[in-house]
């Protein structure tokens, strides 16, 4: 197999030197926020929002691009041009995805839902790509990088639920699915990271993994999300921006707005004047675009807010 491009991860911001004390007068001043501005808040979230819901994030303390310095991503090119890169993706995943369809919401997605219901949110733009925000209860949702929930032909463009593609990788790979019911019997399911993708047992080879190919066009299949070297789609770009644009203040939570194309809405915010908190327990790249940064974790601040206002 043609070895995957080695590529650097940049943007890995420092780790927090101080942790801001969630005190009632701190809590006060985040409801404050959400009152001055009601009904106008706009969220944008990241990967920190799912680890409590245990998928891994990427830049944090114990983040796969910082702990496994030589975590090599698959790039949207190899994904479309190469079938080894395509083996290794869909081998990967073929374990990876089961526990993150496990995954449940947790308290930061019910708060963030829970402030929509209650009308002190307008909207929320997530770069996950897990779904959990909307199984929470989220509607007005923009998933900014894609879901993991489906499944897009190359070449004609239809779609499958990863559902059922799953369902067919086990037919096309029953020695594989016979491998993974013997791990979970076991209980050792393989080193999980973001996105629905595992670390494999050495014993493992790619070369052996199978494969469907579109029934209607004969095309390959990618997850409709965007990879290393993609680009956002035009008409989830122009939404973002206009969901910026109808907002009056926006509430970053859970990232480190490493990628440019959440970074920019922060940016965009910040031209027009709007407030900008930012609620993440480490360096991001929007520090100094923020009106209020608090250096601690959205679990610690989104479910108390939220029942604040609730009373």
């Amino acid at each position: 197999m043609a070895p995957s491009a080695r590529i650097k991860i940049k943007n890995l911001y420092g780790l927090p030197k101080a942790h801001t004390p969630v005190t009632a007068a701190l809590l006060e001043t985040v409801c404050d926020f959400f009152r001055r501005h009601q009904g106008r808040v706009l969220g944008l979230t990241g990967a920190g929002v799912s680890v409590p819901s245990g998928i891994p994030d990427y830049r944090g303390a114990h983040g796969t691009y910082r702990v496994h310095g030589e975590y090599t991503p698959i790039l949207h090119h190899e994904l479309v041009t190469q079938h080894a890169s395509r083996q290794r993706y869909w081998a990967r995943s073929f374990f990876g995805i089961r526990p993150a369809f496990r995954a449940e919401p947790n308290g930061i997605h019910r708060a963030f839902a829970e402030l929509e219901a209650s009308q002190y949110l307008h909207g929320l733009i997530t770069q996950n790509v897990d779904g959990l925000h909307l199984q929470a209860g989220s509607r007005n949702v923009l998933e900014l990088h894609g879901t993991l929930k489906r499944v897009q032909c190359l070449g004609c463009g239809s779609l499958e639920s990863r559902d059922e593609f799953q369902r067919r990788l086990e037919r096309l790979n029953p020695e594989w699915a016979e491998f993974w019911r013997q791990m979970v019997r076991s209980g050792e399911e393989p080193q999980r990271r973001p996105d629905g993708d595992v670390d494999l047992p050495p014993n493992l080879q790619y070369g052996s993994f199978k494969y469907p190919q579109c029934p209607h066009c004969h095309g390959h299949y990618m997850p409709t999300v965007v990879f290393f070297g993609g680009n956002v789609a035009d008409a989830v770009r122009s939404r973002s921006y206009r969901m910026v644009d109808e907002s009056a203040a926006l509430l970053v939570c859970g990232t480190s707005l490493a990628t440019f194309s959440a970074y920019r809405l922060v940016r965009h915010a910040r031209e027009q004047g709007k407030e900008v908190v930012i609620v993440n327990y480490g360096e991001t790249r929007g520090d100094g675009d923020a009106t209020l940064k608090l250096e601690t974790a959205a679990e610690d601040v989104l479910p108390p807010v939220a029942a604040k206002l609730r009373s």
